[in-house]
């Protein structure tokens, strides 16, 4: 707590009734005029309020003191940061050099990273993917109207049907992580009635070294059956004019 120095002045000259305070050392005092109040009393209570006692107040001396030294702070760190490492190169020149080349190898490094790193599944020649896979089935479209054009395979109807659900085919097993790249196209063969019933045909290929292994697990009947059922799972609307019905999917190993 700071020690309050409380002195009454007689001297109306000197205050001409009107409080003065006054710095001693570390401690800011208020002077009074006695002969302006009434009692020694009320004199020395506008000194407690001028001094703040009871630590109520802080003593402007006291703030003032504290925008220095923060001022003083702040000088100094700018001193330091304008100082000249050598010739005309400041210290905050080169900690802001420092650390664009941080960030620089940083960005580099992860460049260099993403170029050089290739997945050893991404890299395969086709052209070593002599081994044909065939696989038949049939699937029903609820939404469909069967006519005698779709009978026909060269109609109109028939070949727009075909187009549109050999894409929609094509697109799902082109897209797949694990069989994009042993598949070939897809037909569809034929449309029968029973709302419409499409028979296609399904074509991947492979390499003859690894022809066994892909046939027992990648492109068993069981995965293609699977990815394509999942498919038809996952459509959005079963109004759609091209929905396919899950359950009605029906899939064989052969031409």
């Amino acid at each position: 707590m700071v020690d309050i120095q409380m002195d009454i002045l007689k001297s109306s000259d000197e205050l001409d009734g009107a409080p003065v305070s006054r710095a001693h050392g570390g401690t800011c005092v208020t002077y009074v005029d006695a002969n302006t109040y009434s009692s020694p009393t009320e004199a020395e209570s506008l000194l407690q309020q001028g001094n703040g006692t009871n630590g109520v107040q802080t003593s402007p001396c006291d703030v003032e003191s504290q925008k220095s030294g923060k001022d003083c702070t702040m000088r100094g760190i700018k001193k330091e940061l304008n100082e000249k490492v050598f010739w005309e190169i400041r210290l905050w020149m080169v900690i802001i050099f420092i650390l664009i080349v941080i960030i620089a190898v940083i960005f580099t490094s992860l460049a260099i990273c993403a170029a050089i790193h290739q997945d050893e599944d991404d890299i395969f020649d086709p052209s070593s993917f002599t081994v044909i896979q065939n696989f038949r089935g049939s699937f029903q479209m609820p939404n469909q109207v069967f006519t005698e054009e779709l009978s026909t395979n060269s109609s109109n109807k028939s070949q727009t049907l075909a187009k549109e659900l050999g894409t929609k085919l094509s697109d799902l097993y082109k897209t797949s992580s694990a069989l994009g790249r042993y598949f070939i196209n897809v037909e569809i063969r034929a449309f029968r009635d029973g709302s419409v019933i499409a028979d296609y045909k399904l074509t991947f290929h492979m390499p003859e070294e690894e022809k066994d292994q892909l046939r027992n697990f990648t492109l068993s009947r069981e995965m293609v059956y699977n990815v394509f059922r999942q498919f038809l799972y996952d459509q959005e609307s079963e109004s759609d004019p091209m929905f396919i019905d899950p359950d009605s999917l029906k899939m064989a190993l052969g031409n």
